[in-house]
């Protein structure tokens, strides 16, 4: 009776050690296609070589910065800081957005640092929805410096769409500068 206990109680040991530690399956990798719910328009590029394209951009300007998509799906840019700043505490942070709370994206000219930049804007309905992980910091945009930042624009865009998300081509305001950088006209 006693080796019959014995051989049940080490036949449980052996199935607990045998059950994956992840009861549902891994996680989703960085950049998983498993995010990629929409096919792209036909003649643009697919869900990874926007990407690709995007981070191609960003560490053209910044060999340190990168874009990449999260476990969790969120579009992460890893940038310096964008505030008035202590020359040794430059350091990277990673900023993170749902694509489905995009509301806008921007491509804007910086007249202090002359590098072009990307722009993000998070939906009225979700303020603060840009978020740094690993600080816990919460904004309301996320700008990321990029090269031929038009043509990035029109990327991030894209992988939005190709996301789930939905973004807002928004036409500026009457007398502010569009993303082309002309003077819309009053209406």
């Amino acid at each position: 009776m006693q080796w019959r206990m014995r051989a049940l109680c080490a036949a449980a040991v052996l199935l607990t050690a045998c059950v994956p530690a992840v009861p549902y399956g891994q996680e989703p990798a960085i950049n998983s296609p498993a995010f990629a719910v929409r096919i792209p328009a036909p003649g643009r590029p697919g869900y990874l070589q926007t990407i690709k394209f995007v981070d191609d951009g960003m560490r053209y300007v910044d060999r340190d910065s990168q874009f990449f998509i999260s476990p969790a799906g969120e579009m992460c840019f890893r940038v310096r800081p964008n505030y008035p700043e202590i020359i040794y505490d430059a350091a990277y942070r990673n900023w993170c957005i749902y694509p489905q709370v995009v509301d806008r994206v921007e491509a804007a000219t910086n007249d202090v640092t002359g590098i072009n930049e990307v722009r993000l804007w998070c939906l009225r309905s979700y303020p603060q929805c840009a978020h740094a992980p690993d600080s816990g910091w919460v904004s309301n945009n996320i700008s990321a410096g990029t090269v031929d930042y038009l043509r990035q624009r029109a990327a991030v865009e894209d992988l939005i769409s190709i996301m789930g998300g939905n973004v807002r081509f928004a036409q500026p305001p009457s007398g502010y500068l569009s993303n082309t950088g002309e003077i819309s006209p009053p209406r």
